[in-house]
Formats: C-alpha cells, sequence, structure tokens
C-alpha cells in the first residue's frame, strides 16, 4: 500500500483512493435525493433506491471492464480481483451494468427515469472530480513524467506517484481532469437552473465526459491495455460519445414529436418528462 495514498480518519486509517470514491458516491446520493425532494418529498426512498442499484451495478461493471482488459495480470493474481480498494475501475463497465440496474429498480420503485437521470447530470460530474482526485493519490491515469519541474509552472506539473508508486515529475493531468469535472457540474447546474433539455441533461453531459476524456487520454502515459495501437479507454470514450449523442438525439426528437402531437396534454400525459 502506497503511504502517500494513506488518509486518517481519527483511529481508522483508509486508502485515500477508496475515501474519495466514497465521498464522491455519497455527494452524488445527495444531489439525486435533492431533487428528488424538490419533485415531491415522498419519492426520495425510491430515487436513491435507484441509485443505490446504479452505483452497485456500477461498481461491479468497472471493475469486471478493468479485470478483463488486464487479465494478463490478473491471472496470476486472482486474490486481487475483488480488492476494489487498490484501485482498478474502468468507468465504461460501469455503464454497461449501471444503467440497466438503473432501469430495472426504476420500473420496479415505479421512478419516472428521464426526471431521474436529470438528476444524476448534477452527480454524474462531482463522482468524475472525485475519482480524478483519487486517482492523483493512488498513482493511476497519470500524465506524461516530464525531465524537471523547473521547466514547468506548478499547476502543470508536479511530483506524483505512477502505479508502482515511484515519485516523479508528471503532467497534472488528473488535476485538469478534475477541473474538468467542475466545469461538467457548471454546466449541469445552469441546466438544471434554467431547465433546458430536460430528460437530455445526463446525455449531453456524459457525452462531454467522453469527448473529454478522450482528448485527456492522448496526455496519459499510465499502462493501458490497446486496440489497434490506441488506448483502450479512448476508443472506449469514442463508443460513449456515440452512444450518448445518439440517445440523447432520440429522447429529444421523441420529446418534440410528443410536444407537438398533444400540446395541450404533454403534462399530463407524459409527467415523467416534467422536472
Amino acid at each position: 500500500m502506497n503511504a502517500t495514498d494513506i488518509t486518517e480518519l481519527g483511529p481508522f486509517a483508509v486508502r485515500t483512493y477508496t475515501a474519495w470514491l466514497t465521498s464522491g458516491i455519497l455527494a452524488a446520493l445527495g444531489l439525486i435525493a435533492w431533487r428528488a425532494y424538490r419533485r415531491d418529498p415522498a419519492v426520495v426512498t425510491c430515487w436513491l433506491d435507484v441509485g443505490l442499484a446504479a452505483i452497485v451495478g456500477g461498481i461491479i461493471g468497472a471493475r469486471l471492464l478493468h479485470v478483463l482488459l488486464e487479465w494478463d495480470y490478473f491471472a496470476d493474481h486472482t486474490g486481487e480481483i475483488t480488492r476494489l480498494s487498490m484501485g482498478g475501475l474502468a468507468w465504461h463497465g460501469a455503464l454497461i451494468m449501471g444503467i440497466p440496474a438503473a432501469l430495472l429498480v426504476a420500473r420496479i420503485r415505479q421512478v419516472p427515469l428521464l426526471p431521474w437521470t436529470d438528476a444524476l447530470a448534477l452527480g454524474w460530474p462531482v463522482g468524475t472530480i472525485t475519482a480524478w482526485i483519487a486517482c492523483r493519490g493512488a498513482g493511476c491515469a497519470y500524465g506524461y513524467e516530464v525531465n524537471t519541474l523547473a521547466d514547468w509552472p506548478g499547476w502543470l506539473a508536479g511530483e506524483l506517484p505512477d502505479v508502482y508508486g515511484l515519485i516523479a515529475p508528471h503532467l497534472e493531468i488528473q488535476a485538469f481532469g478534475a477541473a474538468y469535472g467542475g466545469v461538467l457540474f457548471a454546466v449541469a447546474l445552469l441546466l438544471t437552473w434554467k431547465n433546458w433539455l430536460p430528460g437530455v441533461r445526463f446525455w449531453l453531459i456524459l457525452a462531454l465526459t467522453s469527448l473529454g476524456f478522450a482528448i485527456i487520454g492522448f496526455f496519459r502515459i499510465d499502462p493501458a491495455y490497446t486496440i489497434h495501437d490506441r488506448r483502450a479507454d479512448q476508443v472506449f470514450d469514442l463508443v460513449v460519445l456515440l452512444l450518448a449523442t445518439m440517445t440523447g438525439s432520440v429522447i429529444w426528437l421523441w420529446q418534440c414529436g410528443t410536444s407537438e402531437h398533444h400540446p395541450a396534454q404533454d403534462t399530463v400525459a407524459h409527467p415523467e418528462l416534467t422536472d
């Protein structure tokens, strides 16, 4: 365990990676609960159930995808497959299992999906911010190593650990990722405040996330599985960008068509579309 990745919480010592991810999850759930309360205080528990299902499914999916991509390592270290505190989550896998889990529980708990995803649009960037900060301490998703910090401004490079725990001057890629998450959160706040693009906000935020991460990937040097000489995470970023754009477009077009055909009954006939 990397000594720089330890956080003291009273008598307990936990990995900073775990602490940051947990705080991000709790903050995201808090935002979902807030949006549910604004809609109807009686539905808060139901909305949180959907959020918990998405988180559990997402963590399992993210870990499974990481293990599959790094199977050459885990084949000889099977005991580490379930050790999440060591890091190793492929966020694209979180979508593969998290979205179906949310859909299932939303149906069971009768939670209107589009308003719930609008709430998720606020929580997602928070998780993004804390995940990048967690990686900064744990030594994952790090940037290119530079010769000396003297040639770089302090905000652009720093002494950071790599995946092996070795400290060296690296580009502040994790800080850029966290800052980009802050930009996404600001966009989500603006959309929520202005009530713009209801039902489409999460897919827009997800598309922007994928686009930003694909660009950041050009500056990463941490070991990664490759597809046709390109980082697998960048390939997955572009796939998610395409799917999120298509999904958001379909929802937006469907809403436009519904409004045109039933202008007077739109709010009543489709309450799940209102915020």
